[in-house]
């Protein structure tokens, strides 16, 4: 590569990251506005002057509030699967049910912490076709990829006899839908629960079945 290329990669680079940083501010505000305004009250007016930028600016990003709310969907999904991962790298000399309780509570944890956006999600998705959309298939989407980091860790659960190996391919799917039952529910009574309050009684009907002993 050349001095010239180099030079003119340099500019680029940093006008990109500047670009991203901006979007990344301007979502972080819109999250803001719209916990404190809702759904229906929230302006680009109001998000762009949160985040100190022209509503000409916000505009430049996202032709209408809609799109922000796709673009804060999957951004915060992202972040979710990012901290699922390093989860899974921090706990990884630990045994299963050690690692398994640190993987949802990253999930019940993140629920929390963003849990007005996703009340407002959730409200938005009611009022929209989102079949016709693809905000299901998006949806969707997301949660495979949260199955398939269970579907690698209950592998370990299988190996140490934590888990039965004869219904280890339903594990993913069952704990999937436990845990987005009891995010749903708080979510619909828009009514947060404090996390330990959920999680002891998910691992215990998980791992140890609901019938006394």
């Amino acid at each position: 590569m050349n001095s010239r290329s180099t030079s003119r990669s340099k500019p680029q680079a940093l006008r990109m990251r500047m670009k991203e940083e901006a979007r990344a501010a301007i979502l972080d505000a819109a999250e803001q506005v719209l916990a404190e305004q809702g759904l229906q009250a929230a302006r680009m007016d109001d998000i762009a002057a949160r985040v100190g930028v022209s509503v000409g600016t916000l505009y430049n990003y996202f032709e209408d509030r809609q799109q922000l709310l796709e673009a804060l969907r999957d951004v915060r999904g992202g972040e979710l699967l990012a901290q699922l991962d390093a989860e899974l790298e921090r706990s990884q000399p630990s045994p299963y049910r050690a690692r398994l309780h640190g993987f949802l509570r990253c999930i019940l944890d993140y629920s929390r912490t963003h849990f007005r956006l996703f009340s407002l999600l959730l409200e938005n998705s009611l009022q929209r076709d989102t079949s016709r959309e693809g905000e299901l298939d998006r949806h969707l989407k997301m949660w495979r990829e949260v199955s398939l980091r269970l579907e690698h860790l209950g592998q370990q659960g299988v190996k140490e006899g934590a888990l039965r190996p004869e219904d280890a391919s339903h594990y993913p799917a069952m704990l999937l839908d436990m845990t987005h039952g009891l995010v749903l529910r708080q979510l619909l009574a828009k009514q947060p629960v404090p996390t330990d309050e959920l999680l002891a009684p998910l691992l215990r009907c998980f791992l140890d079945g609901a019938a006394p002993r």
